[in-house]
């Protein structure tokens, strides 16, 4: 029998064959059997976000059916790799893991924000959050938050500490409790974690903020200490280790990642990607890995929980910056 179909017929049937493929996968069958998932993240290798990039692209390779590769693009305390994947293909081959700094500390901190943190990109999932500390060079006679307090008073404008790059949730933590601690401190912006960390120890600077995972190792040696724990309550990784409130100085502050997809991805990928991320989260082997690094999973988000979130953190930290009179 003769088909009466025409050919802009069989393209329909085979459109929609595809978009229903998308429907059931949640990711385009081409992009799950051909390509790997894109994973970019906005800092070197070696700091927490990498860390945390590299565990999670483990945990979901094997639900996903599809390679991950983690792709580092520093630069700009984050701004970089938000910057390019504002022009990322919408295909679902490409996604980022955003720390606090790419979500919200360095869009914030700018005189002129290069893109909205809130609306510009598909937020999928809110993934982990943790709490910074203070690490000191373990030669200073400095053990407590009131004890680097009084050091840096009778020292105005000599002691120095490093972090991550300007416009970094660390540079904002740092600066906050400057303000509140009343103290005089120079800061030192490094391209990362890892050189920040490096250069406390060897004492070109006196202090450093970062996460407790990641100064952990340098901890354990001898070589630094953690002095002060900037979380609501003492951290299960550090129990030995008072909070800022305890210390007298009212700062809370960490940082946090989430995964994000360009703006206008089907919502059948957000869907399927904050499904199979939420699930990584929820995997013993991840847990325990993140809690070495004093890292607390987030299984429970949806896209609409990451929005939120993004848009409370651009309040919050809108009004520090505005204090302070930071305006990269």
């Amino acid at each position: 029998m003769r088909s009466n179909l025409t050919a802009a017929n069989r393209r329909q049937i085979l459109a929609g064959a595809a978009s229903a493929a998308l429907a059931v996968h949640g990711l385009p069958a081409r992009a799950q059997s051909e390509y790997p998932l894109r994973l970019f993240v906005g800092f070197p290798p070696g700091g927490a976000g990498d860390m945390f990039a590299r565990i999670l692209a483990d945990a979901m390779r094997e639900e996903l059916a599809r390679p991950i590769v983690v792709e580092n693009k520093p630069g700009a305390g984050g701004l970089t790799v938000a910057i390019g994947f504002l022009r990322a293909p919408k295909d679902g081959n490409q996604a980022m893991l955003a720390t606090g700094s790419t979500a919200v500390a360095a869009p914030v901190s700018r005189a002129r924000a290069p893109y909205n943190p809130v609306q510009d990109f598909t937020w999928v999932s809110l993934l982990s959050n943790a709490p910074f500390v203070i690490a000191v060079n373990a030669a200073l006679p400095i053990h407590s938050v009131p004890e680097l307090v009084d050091y840096a008073k009778a020292r105005p404008g000599k002691m120095s500490y490093g972090h991550a790059g300007l416009g970094t949730t660390v540079h904002l933590a740092g600066e906050m409790f400057k303000d509140r601690a009343g103290i005089d401190v120079v800061d030192i912006a490094y391209a990362g974690s890892g050189p920040a960390i490096t250069d406390t120890i060897a004492g070109t600077v006196d202090y450093v903020i970062e996460a407790t995972g990641t100064v952990a190792p340098h901890v354990k040696s001898g070589r630094l200490r953690i002095v002060g724990c900037m979380a609501e309550q003492r951290e299960k990784i550090a129990p030995q280790v008072p909070t800022f409130r305890e210390s007298g100085i009212d700062v809370v502050a960490g940082t946090y990642n989430l995964l994000a997809l360009p703006l206008g991805t089907a919502p059948e990928v957000v869907a399927r990607l904050s499904t199979v991320a939420n699930h990584a989260m929820e995997n013993p082997a991840v847990i325990e890995r993140l809690a070495a690094l004093g890292i607390t999973p987030v299984a429970d988000s949806t896209p609409a929980r990451a929005r939120a979130f993004v848009a409370s953190e651009v309040a919050r930290w809108s009004a520090v910056t505005r204090k302070l009179g930071i305006a990269l």
